[in-house]
C-alpha cells in the first residue's frame, strides 16, 4: 500500500476535491491541515519549495494541485 499525505487547507477548494477523489476510490491518506499544524507547513516549504495548496506526497513522489489523471498514474506506479 502507498503512503499518502495530502497538505491542505480547510478552505481550499482543490484540497477538497483531491481529498474527496481519494475517498471516493477508498484510498486511505494523511490530511495535514497546514492552518493548524505550523510546523507542518513549514516542513512543506522547506521539503517541497512550494507554499501553495495541495501538497500530494505519493510514497517519493510529490504533486502540486489537484490532477486526477496525474494521482491516478502515482497510484498505479510501482
Amino acid at each position: 500500500m502507498k503512503k499518502i499525505r495530502i497538505y491542505s487547507k480547510p478552505l481550499c477548494q482543490d484540497c477538497n476535491r483531491a481529498k474527496a477523489f481519494l475517498k471516493d476510490k477508498g484510498i486511505q491518506f494523511e490530511d495535514i491541515d497546514i492552518q493548524k499544524n505550523k510546523p507542518a507547513h513549514e516542513e512543506m516549504v522547506q521539503q517541497y519549495g512550494v507554499d501553495i495548496c495541495p501538497v500530494i506526497v505519493i510514497d517519493d513522489q510529490v504533486m502540486v494541485g489537484f490532477n486526477p489523471p496525474k494521482i491516478n498514474k502515482l497510484l498505479s506506479s510501482h
